[in-house]
């Protein structure tokens, strides 16, 4: 396959298939997060169930941290492929086990406790799952292409996003919630297809480093390293700072409780809530295909604060009226600002980070996600004082003031650029 410019990493086999991978997961994610969000916002008692959606994200939000940077120090030690395999069969089970939940209708306290264990656990091997992915890119593309393959990842996972959007509520409309979230295994099992027929192999260091013992202690040792080079990195360090302080703030209002809001604020029906949230993903295929086209750009900095003010805006927009209107014009601003930003930070950091430290620095990059959905029970308790309506607007201006507090603060983040 003879391909150049932005579409040159199409031609490299192993791309190909971890493209597929990525773009199904990118798929699976909205399907299982709306689906539990509103299995939880149904069956919970009408006093406290804010606050258990907001727990979903909780313990999402601590799977992460608990085995995020395990998972990244596994990605700099042992074969790639071999981790995302075990990963994915592990997901494999969680999802039957909550679909299950979901096809009893069980929405007791114990059904509940169960509910929220195995997402805690799902969410664990998404954040091993994650910077793994990533990790791998760089191995197979080289550093040249790595920009081009990451941008188009994005395309292809916002191709699939919308259409996962679009489709959650109609899929819980025809086959109930259980139903929906059972129907994600087909996605997760075409994603191993994908990874298993790679001919990717770890290079000479890693597969020495296997064959070491590998304990707890060693295991603390290896993310210890990862911090210290973060921490020693100035740009890399602000980076991340920016993109956890600004995800801490946005991240609940917009996508934890997203759904709930277009539910319950802006009063469209389940059936139709698609129809709005999938314009998310509809902005991230604009700026996806945008950063697609010209992947050769070195300015990565800028282009990341260029996103950020974007994001901002657009939430300010999102939560300022209570129509559909507002909150479709707001979603595509939204998904262009969180594309724009996740894309050219990950170029960045992987551009400045070498291989051995490479695993480690994306699981550490990852902890934004973290971060976020552990501020959304903060937001839902303040949520259920206040009002979503009151607390919202306010959010959305803090997040605005923080960034442009940081962009002010470290101009070396806007200033930061890749070399080709």
């Amino acid at each position: 396959m003879q391909l150049t410019g932005s579409l040159a990493p199409l031609a490299n086999r192993d791309f190909r298939y971890l493209l597929s991978g990525f773009a199904i997961s990118q798929m699976l994610m909205p399907l299982q997060f709306i689906t539990q969000i509103l299995w939880v916002q149904h069956y919970a008692p009408p006093d406290i169930w804010l606050i258990l959606v907001a727990f979903i994200a909780t313990c999402r939000g601590v799977g992460a941290l608990a085995f995020g940077l395990y998972g990244g120090a596994l990605a700099d030690r042992y074969n790639r492929k071999n981790i995302v395999l075990i990963i994915l069969s592990l997901q494999i089970l969680t999802t039957v086990g909550i679909a299950v939940l979901m096809l009893l209708s069980i929405g007791d306290v114990f059904g509940f406790a169960i509910f929220f264990l195995l997402t805690f656990l799902s969410s664990g091997l998404q954040s091993i799952d994650g910077p793994t992915r990533l990790a791998i890119l760089p191995d197979i593309l080289g550093s040249a292409l790595t920009p081009a393959g990451m941008s188009l990842n994005q395309v292809a996972g916002q191709v699939a996003m919308p259409l996962a959007m679009l489709f959650t509520g109609i899929l819980i409309d025809g086959l109930g919630f259980g139903g929906a979230y059972l129907f994600s295994i087909v996605g997760l099992i075409i994603s191993m297809i994908c990874i298993a027929v790679m001919s990717y192999t770890p290079d000479e260091e890693q597969i020495a480093k296997s064959s070491q013992r590998y304990g707890i202690g060693e295991a603390f040792d290896d993310v210890r390293i990862g911090l210290r080079y973060a921490k020693g990195h100035s740009v890399i360090l602000w980076v991340i700072i920016l993109i956890v302080a600004m995800m801490s703030f946005g991240y609940p209002a917009t996508a934890s409780f997203g759904p709930t809001w277009v539910t319950t604020v802006v009063g469209v029906e389940i059936a139709n809530m698609g129809y709005v949230v999938m314009f998310w993903g509809l902005g991230s295929l604009f700026a996806a295909m945008v950063l697609t086209r010209y992947a050769a750009v070195r300015q990565r900095g800028l282009i990341l604060i260029g996103g950020a003010f974007i994001f901002c805006v657009s939430f300010i927009i999102f939560v300022s009226g209570h129509t559909p209107i507002y909150a479709i014009i707001g979603n595509i601003g939204l998904g262009i600002g969180m594309t724009t930003i996740m894309v050219s930070s990950t170029i960045l950091i992987q551009h400045l980070v070498p291989n051995e430290y490479r695993g480690r620095i994306m699981s550490i990059f990852q902890m934004n996600m973290a971060f976020a959905q552990l501020m959304t029970m903060p937001v839902a308790l303040l949520g259920q004082w206040l009002t979503l309506p009151v607390l919202f607007p306010i959010l959305a201006f803090a997040t605005l003031v923080i960034v442009i507090f940081i962009i002010a603060l470290k101009p070396q983040v806007r200033r930061a650029t890749v070399s080709y």
